[in-house]
């Protein structure tokens, strides 16, 4: 009953015809070629419209975020294709969670991220960094051009890791890749691979194949990894005999371990081990996304780049360490980071299911349909944003950010469900970029690049720099 009322919906919203057993991928394509596909789509239909992934997956894409204002509400869950086959993987975390459970340890987790706990972080900022630049040292003598994101990644587990749970693995030795980012790297491509084919959806399916079977020992490695990062924490407090006010405010994991609800209850392992996860994963990939991005839109307009060193050499000096209080007196480097994360969207779509039915444009849309935010279409939308494949900092300066709706800019998503590390992610690029532009000069012969979407905004052929030693 609820389907047949979405289908009803939305076939009164205009939109492409859809096959009656592939839907709509023909118009959208491959992976490939789905960011150009979409934004066609949207071009055409300017405010709304339907698109069925497969004839059983209706979704109703908000092409204005105009209109987008009109559908976020508080009451809104992460029920779509897409966060089903993340949740099997990531668990019940903040990501994928939803009602009562979500707002409960949303609540509990919040304290997590208090700016005064942030503050403390830059010491592992700082330490991770320096592995990273005693490593691209070597690159800078050699002058070749390198992928950089594999590097950034393990930087960014590496902090994830200490900041987060205080668990130090070295990722960042050479030669040596943790397995959990083995893991988080395949069951990516699974998750993408598999929203594509309509018959893995079904879970029972898919454990069949060959894909399915190592997408779920992932699922079972990652589970086991968090259980015992938690367990051999909480062995530590017990032995410890509680947490002192100095750890509290450094670890977010005893936040977990110790945060409990009005009614005196905390987080159950499962649960904990669950957020984990998530923090881990959402922690390294889309920092490492967000900052090897930025690195090549520097790269590609030495100008800007010369900018932002001139600004980091005034605040640092000689000192290669950076300070909390360093990172609001950058100015010009977070116009450069908010412009490459425009024109690189670190996460390019954004699901949503209709908590509560609702009427837009004459239309009653039904409680239980999934809406699909094309948050990077806002970012390359010439209604918004003129000339939007230029990268031009000053999109973003005060005098020409506060006439634009916040709907059209939305880097971590955004209403209650917004990025709950939002801070401590863009800090953590701050504080990275900062480092290795005061050290090196970057320069790109890669003159072109393919969006890939999925989880976060890839390269179909990677990030390409070189480096060379400021003088």
């Amino acid at each position: 009953m609820e389907t047949n009322r979405i289908w009803v919906a939305l076939r009164k919203v205009p939109g492409p015809k859809a096959h009656w057993l592939l839907g709509n991928l023909d118009d959208v394509g491959t992976l490939e070629d789905y960011l150009e596909g979409l934004t066609k789509l949207c071009q055409a239909y300017p405010n709304m419209f339907p698109i069925w992934y497969g004839i059983t997956n209706p979704t109703l894409v908000l092409s204005s975020p105009l209109v987008a204002k009109k559908f976020i509400k508080p009451c809104n869950t992460k029920e779509t294709v897409v966060q089903r086959i993340y949740k099997e993987w990531t668990g019940s975390g903040l990501l994928f969670t939803n009602g009562k459970q979500w707002s409960r340890n949303r609540k509990l987790l919040t304290p997590g991220f208090h700016f005064d706990i942030l503050k403390t972080y830059l010491v592992v900022y700082n330490e991770c960094i320096d592995i990273l630049m005693n490593k691209w040292s070597k690159l800078a003598v050699e002058s070749k051009p390198f992928e950089v994101r594999e590097d950034m990644s393990l930087c960014t587990f590496d902090i994830i890791l200490q900041c987060a749970c205080s668990t130090k693995l070295n990722p960042q030795a050479e030669g040596f890749r943790h397995r959990f980012l083995t893991a988080c790297h395949e069951n990516s491509l699974f998750v993408e691979a598999r929203a594509q084919n309509p018959l893995y959806v079904s879970k029972l399916i898919y454990k069949l194949t060959t894909e399915g079977k190592k997408f779920y020992s992932n699922v079972h490695y990652c589970k086991q990894f968090a259980k015992e990062i938690i367990l051999e924490r909480q062995a530590d407090l017990e032995n410890q005999d509680g947490i002192n006010e100095e750890r509290k405010h450094l670890d977010f994991l005893d936040i977990l371990l110790t945060a409990k609800d009005s009614d005196g209850v905390g987080m159950t392992l499962d649960e904990m081990a669950d957020e984990v996860i998530t923090f881990l994963f959402a922690g390294h990939d889309t920092t490492s996304t967000s900052i090897s991005w930025l690195l090549y839109s520097l790269a590609s307009n030495p100008d800007y780049q010369k900018k932002c060193q001139e600004e980091i050499d005034n605040v640092l000096g000689d000192r290669t360490e950076i300070a909390w209080e360093d990172l609001s007196s950058l100015p010009y480097l977070t116009l450069c980071i908010k412009e490459s994360q425009r024109l690189h969207t670190t996460v390019p779509l954004l699901g949503y299911t209709l908590a509560e039915g609702m009427t837009v444009g004459g239309v009653k849309f039904p409680k239980g349909m999934d809406i699909e935010v094309p948050a990077y279409v806002y970012h390359h939308d010439s209604r918004w944003w003129k000339d939007p494949w230029t990268y031009d900092p000053l999109r973003f300066t005060p005098e020409n950010s506060n006439s634009r709706d916040a709907y059209v800019y939305i880097p971590f998503a955004i209403g209650s469900r917004n990025c709950i590390g939002q801070n401590f992610a863009f800090q953590e690029v701050k504080a990275v970029a900062a480092r290795i532009l005061q050290r090196f000069d970057i320069a790109t012969n890669q003159t072109t690049f393919k969006h890939i979407p999925g989880g976060v905004l890839k390269s179909q052929n990677g990030i390409w720099i070189s480096l060379k030693e400021r003088k």
